[in-house]
């Protein structure tokens, strides 16, 4: 819930699933970074082999020791082996996964106590000076924290943060991350339209971004807005207001103990996203729709069974995964329909996972 809301002071509720990324190191002989990354032949490095294109892996590398540097942290060179089960441009923040992870290394080499949010600020700011991604804190320190967290960005650098237990019974469901087969890799622009907008809207009512004023002001101020900056940037500012109401509103049914109450927020969500933030396809693609069929497919299954569950795009949109709550007496069919449009493989069952970032010597090394 929040979705498309932390880059602008927005309050979120992220968790952490059990698909890791898992990282051995030891410190390099030489001043150089070392990666070696199960499916690769060679190694990235930096700096890099080829230092006039090098790998967006090689630019997190960077990213992450230069942002620890910049916050007084030592960064040792490292010879590192990393394994990872969570996917690449799927949509499950494997570079978040990977940055927080690679922040670890550097503080277990240096003997040094990093928490989760200064691991996540040095993720971001890999994301944000060396991809060129102006993308918000959320994967980093929900990947950082582990569990599920109400994550509030309203103050600048300064998230406040807490965790909730959604409640959720496995027996009775299941959470499944759907692979529509789009890639997030191309969609930088696509991504970097939606906080442009909507700090385009928050400027014009006078304020640096959304958390800082209120749907009220936007519709006294429509007509300025809309002539600034369009119809859609004005609906993905309605979407903003009324996230931040559905984030409350989760976060006070988990609190009282009816995880009833949570299934109908995350389908309101994810329509909200679908119809007023515009983020279940690219701009342009008219035959090609892979997220949003599944999220169409994905809801009629449900609602044709009279189930409760729920179905929502997932994380930045336009391509990736979808996410769905599924009663267990219904996963086989659901996953066998999804599985046979997407391809074998494409349902994949997840679990929340309370481990967020954990580093430390290796015992009996």
């Amino acid at each position: 819930i929040g979705n498309h809301t932390d880059h602008n002071g927005g309050r979120v509720v992220a968790a952490a699933i059990q698909q890791d990324t898992c990282v051995v190191a030891g410190p390099s002989d030489d001043a150089t970074l070392h990666l070696f990354s199960t499916g690769w032949d060679h190694p990235f490095t930096v700096p890099p082999v080829n230092q006039a294109d090098p790998h967006d892996t090689e630019r997190l590398m960077e990213g992450v020791r230069q942002g620890l540097n910049q916050r007084g942290y030592s960064t040792p060179p490292y010879r590192a082996m990393m394994d990872s089960e969570v996917l690449p441009g799927s949509g499950t923040s494997s570079s978040a996964a990977l940055e927080v992870a690679l922040a670890g290394v550097h503080a277990a080499l240096a003997g040094e106590t990093l928490s989760p949010m200064e691991a996540a600020l040095a993720g971001q700011y890999a994301e944000n000076h060396h991809m060129g991604k102006p993308s918000g804190l959320m994967d980093q320190l929900a990947s950082a924290l582990g569990g599920v967290n109400v994550l509030d960005f309203a103050r600048t650098g300064e998230p406040r943060h807490f965790q909730l237990s959604l409640g959720f019974k496995e027996p009775n469901f299941q959470i499944l991350v759907i692979h529509t087969g789009g890639s997030h890799a191309d969609l930088t622009e696509e991504y970097a339209a939606i906080p442009r907008e909507m700090n385009g809207v928050a400027a014009v009512l006078g304020v640096d971004s959304l958390a800082q004023t209120s749907r009220h002001a936007l519709l006294t101020h429509l007509p300025a807005v809309r002539k600034e900056w369009g119809d859609r940037a004005i609906m993905r500012a309605f979407h903003f207001f009324a996230e931040q109401e559905r984030v409350s509103a989760l976060a006070d049914a988990a609190a009282a103990g009816h995880p009833d109450r949570i299934l109908p927020i995350i389908n309101e969500s994810g329509t909200s996203s679908w119809t007023l933030l515009q983020n279940a396809y690219p701009t342009g693609a008219d035959r090609d729709q892979p997220l949003a069929m599944t999220l169409a497919v994905a809801a009629t299954l449900l609602n044709a069974e009279g189930a409760r569950g729920a179905v929502r795009l997932h994380g930045g949109g336009f391509a990736g995964t979808a996410l769905a709550i599924v009663p267990q007496e219904m996963v086989q069919e659901f996953s066998h329909v999804l599985g046979g449009f997407l391809g074998s493989g494409s349902v994949v069952p997840v679990q929340i996972s309370e481990d967020g970032l954990r580093y430390g010597p290796l015992k009996n090394a």
